[in-house]
């Protein structure tokens, strides 16, 4: 019995259901179609089979494949691997003819990957192609004997019904069909992450993931790999910003996987990595910025404070330290690392090291002439260190005028906890911090 072999990407399943009825409607039971997703099941794939054996079977004994090429397809490695499994076999059989006959649904010419362009390509879409498709088919698996006059006229009738019945049931499945990922889709799903971003709507990232690869047609084996570095970046500080830190490694990763080199990203890698607790994959992701550049934890800020962040977590205290202090001599000019740093030096109980360094800081800050919620925040921890009561009130009531945000004064609490501690004051200061938070009723749970 002849046989067609469809290769096709489970989200396209509906499309090779019509282009199985329109072999049928036109040869009947004479030949057989089979594909992985068919309901048949002597002809689909049997639950626990041997996927690739059964793959390869269908490749070696098929006259015919169909390569249906989608705006999801174009994106799966195996649509490729099984149409060079095909030409293969069909080369190694010494078949006659062009075995491979790609689909096009929904896909330009000129996006098809490289490997197709030897082949002779059907827009399935157009009449006139599937005509030319389904008169081809009739030279391939056409009854040899029906050759007469009116055995043609009965099969141009038969196929002009089952055209019209496949070109309706193919217009329908199109309107579902999942997005080709064109650089315009990527600029409208940016947008869309920055709306969430703008809002504050963070916790609503896992939504418009789900979303996304329901639009692109991306199943769940699929969502593993990486789609584009701009979108996993954006997911993954969203998903920072909101804690989920799970799904922040995931996005961070598969950035990571597609810009291997990028030290940007293999540093909010390396501080998601922290945020999850995972100490020995962050510690993985700076040594391999040391090996890009040597130099990234002197000469880069935010790189020195993730590495002496690392060396905080498991309490090497020194480590952090030695970090800071050389980025602090390389990037003088930092009051944020100068206060980590003194930070430091109070963990150690070195208060005179602490003192020194923030009188360093407190200098920058002057020159700085600069008055936010963070420089206010180093200068009062600042005045704490040096033991400055007038400074200490002054900077309290500057933070007050600049309305931090309950976010940002919990985050002052944390660090003032920390000095306090050190320094062994009590927590009065704190109290005073705490008094801003809205409706001055302490933390909310």
């Amino acid at each position: 019995m002849s046989g067609i072999f469809i290769s096709h990407t489970h989200s396209d399943r509906l499309l090779a259901d019509a282009v199985a009825q329109l072999v049928e409607d036109l040869f009947g039971n004479r030949v057989v179609v089979r594909y992985s997703t068919q309901k048949e099941i002597d002809r689909g794939i049997t639950p626990g089979a041997d996927w690739y054996r059964w793959i390869v079977d269908q490749v070696e004994t098929a006259q015919v494949a169909f390569i249906l090429i989608t705006p999801s397809s174009i994106q799966k490695p195996w649509v490729i691997w099984e149409a060079g499994a095909v030409a293969g076999a069909a080369f190694a059989s010494k078949k006659e003819g062009d075995p491979v006959i790609p689909l096009i649904y929904g896909v330009r010419t000129t996006e098809l990957p490289d490997f197709f362009a030897r082949f002779q390509t059907v827009t399935a879409t157009d009449e006139a192609d599937v005509i030319k498709l389904t008169d081809l088919l009739q030279q391939l698996f056409g009854d040899a004997s029906g050759v007469s006059a009116s055995a043609m006229r009965k099969f141009v009738e038969a196929q002009e019904k089952a055209i019209a019945r496949y070109l309706v049931t193919v217009t329908e499945v199109l309107t579902d069909l999942p997005h080709l990922i064109t650089e315009a889709a990527i600029q409208e799903w940016l947008e869309r992450l920055s709306d969430l971003q703008r809002g504050g709507r963070h916790s609503e990232a896992g939504v418009l993931e789900s979303w996304m690869n329901v639009a692109f047609g991306r199943e769940e084996k699929e969502r593993q790999q990486p789609l584009d570095i701009r979108i996993h970046r954006r997911l993954g500080e969203l998903y920072a910003t909101a804690a989920d830190t799970a799904g922040a490694v995931r996005q961070f990763e598969l950035a990571q996987r597609l810009v291997p080199r990028d030290i940007f990203i293999l540093r909010r890698l390396g501080k998601a990595y922290l945020d999850q607790g995972n100490v020995g994959a962050a510690d993985e992701v700076l040594d391999r910025i040391a090996l890009l550049d040597p130099s990234a934890f002197e000469r880069n800020i935010e790189n020195a404070a993730l590495k002496a962040r690392a060396h905080r977590t498991k309490k090497d205290f020194a480590g952090a330290r030695d970090v800071l202090e050389k980025a602090f001599n390389y990037n003088s000019s930092s009051y944020y690392l100068g206060d980590l740093l003194g930070q430091m030096h109070l963990a150690l109980g070195d208060v005179t090291r602490a003192k020194d360094v923030y009188s360093r800081v407190r200098l920058i800050l002057d020159d700085l002439a600069e008055q936010n919620v963070w420089t206010t925040a180093t200068a009062l921890t600042s005045s704490i260190v040096l033991d400055d009561e007038a400074a200490v009130e002054r900077e309290i009531g500057i933070l007050r005028r600049t309305k931090p945000t309950l976010e940002q004064l919990r985050s002052i609490e944390r660090g003032l906890d920390e000095v306090l501690k050190a320094l062994g004051r009590d927590d009065r200061v704190r109290r005073r911090i705490r008094e801003m938070e809205p409706d001055g009723d302490g933390p909310k749970s």
